[in-house]
């Protein structure tokens, strides 16, 4: 059976905030659909995520009326004003569960197959274990209510955010330890914290992974705001892409295939790139 493929949209939605790129959904649909693609991973809007029901179901027209489907929907990370799920006040806690809900009923009403989460910003070297263990608990209420509504969670980790290593991102999802909250297997965030040693992460957390944003890597980070590791067309870099791909897909992974293109600086580009090198990958197998 084919595997599906996505193209993320995060890519082009940093290039409109750090290089002034236009970012135009139906530009990025109608390419999505020239390179064969049979989904997108939506990330936010010029404006934000619709609100009202005839809002999302114009959206969603857009979206399936060109053959496609949502992968997955990006959510924010803690902290940007929608609570923090390792904060110290229930308070801020709280508010991150109730903003989860609200994103879920959002996938929802666009048919999405699941939903992207991000820890939020990180602070020092990495969160403590008081703070690791309100992540568990505050994911285990995530996770509950994306059981409700059929969705899963994929938790996202990277080198700048709280879920920053391998042993972190690890406690959560085996301390919540539900089928509802998986993880985001990205292969540029994964070679950067595996010390350029992916296949033994991905050992590890073979049987957690939900969802793939592949890309590049050369185990660097970047320069840009974010300071996250870099996202090269996919083939660009030391990492052997194929290999881990290969490695994933025997593991038994048949989940969605995503394009990532977070800070490339020519996401059109980058997309087409990716699309042919997955294509042949995919081919070769």
């Amino acid at each position: 059976m084919p595997h599906k493929t996505a193209l993320g949209l995060n890519g082009f939605g940093w290039a409109h905030v750090i290089s002034g790129l236009d970012y135009d959904l139906d530009r990025i649909l109608d390419h999505a659909v020239r390179l064969g693609f049979d989904g997108i991973e939506l990330f936010g809007l010029p404006d934000p995520y619709p609100e009202t029901d005839a809002d999302r179901r114009e959206l969603r027209r857009r979206i399936e009326d060109r053959g496609l489907t949502v992968a997955s929907i990006q959510s924010l990370p803690g902290g940007l004003g929608n609570g923090h799920p390792a904060s110290a006040y229930s308070l801020c806690r709280n508010q991150y569960v109730d903003f989860i809900r609200a994103s879920l009923d959002f996938a929802q009403a666009m048919g999405s197959d699941s939903l992207g989460v991000w820890a939020g910003e990180l602070f020092g070297t990495g969160p403590n274990a008081q703070s690791r263990g309100y992540m568990v608990e505050t994911y285990g209420r995530c996770a509950e209510l994306a059981q409700e509504a059929g969705m899963p969670l994929n938790l996202e980790a990277e080198p700048v955010q709280q879920v920053n290593t391998p042993d972190v991102w690890l406690q959560i999802l085996d301390g919540v330890d539900s089928p509802f909250m998986k993880g985001v297997f990205d292969f540029a965030h994964v070679n950067v914290m595996s010390g350029q040693k992916p296949h033994d992460l991905l050992e590890r957390m073979r049987h957690h992974v939900g969802y793939t944003h592949i890309c590049g890597n050369d185990g660097s980070c970047t320069d840009f705001e974010s300071r996250s590791s870099t996202h090269l067309s996919l083939g660009d870099g030391s990492l052997d892409a194929k290999a881990l791909l290969n490695d994933l897909l025997d593991g038994g992974y048949d989940g969605w295939l995503d394009i990532d293109l977070w800070e490339h600086p020519e996401p059109f580009a980058g997309a087409d790139a990716g699309k042919r090198a997955l294509d042949g990958f995919l081919a070769a197998r």
